[in-house]
């Protein structure tokens, strides 16, 4: 999913700006909950001419990516 905001929208704040989303909204997402992506799928579909089913699947490994990380977390804690 990072090289994918990276090769298609260079920065996060850019994409913030594409989809007319409030500042830093993407980080957000893409560190805490990657599933809101989901709602902004046919645009990145559109932008990014990459077929949908690998948006979906980049979307799910981010969001098991993130979940680990938080077990991680709450391991060490």
């Amino acid at each position: 999913m990072g090289a994918f905001i990276k090769v298609h929208f260079k920065t996060h704040k850019r994409l913030d700006e594409c989809l007319r989303l409030g500042q830093n909204t993407v980080s957000r997402w893409y560190n805490k909950d990657p599933k809101k992506f989901f709602m902004y799928l046919p645009e990145l579909q559109k932008w990014s001419n990459e077929p949908v089913q690998d948006i979906i699947s980049m979307i799910q490994q981010r969001q098991l990516d993130v979940e680990e990380m938080k077990k991680k977390n709450v391991v060490q804690s």
